[in-house]
């Protein structure tokens, strides 16, 4: 009987282990506003941003969309200088992002290229 018990309870303890832990969702802000500047007169508002996560094009891309996204209502005209980390405003922006007539369009700095790993 004690060995039977043993065994079960080895068996429910090794069944616990193979259970992913449950997602939990990141409180980590996407981006961080380093400098606003708002012409209301022109409807015009320039934006230094700090993204966070990967340094890639589609990543910083994508949250530059969704802070245009978030003010296009109060300003026709944006830019937004995007900065990842380890970098500070005094750099070369990873990106520029400009809203125009409707029209977003991103511009990546030379550091934004993709590494391409030398085969030869």
């Amino acid at each position: 009987m004690y060995r039977v018990t043993v065994i079960s309870l080895c068996l429910l303890m090794l069944a616990g282990c193979g259970t992913a832990p449950a997602p939990i969702q990141s409180s980590a802000q996407a981006y961080s506003v380093i400098s606003e500047q708002a012409d209301p007169a022109a409807s015009t508002l320039t934006l230094l941003i700090k993204v966070s996560g990967p340094a890639t094009q589609p990543n910083v891309k994508s949250i530059v969309e969704a802070v245009i996204a978030e003010r296009r209502g109060e300003y026709r005209h944006m830019i937004v200088k995007s900065y990842v980390e380890g970098m500070t405003a005094s750099d070369t922006p990873f990106a520029i992002s400009r809203l125009e007539n409707g029209a977003i369009a991103h511009r990546f700095s030379s550091v934004a290229d993709p590494q391409k790993i030398q085969t030869h």
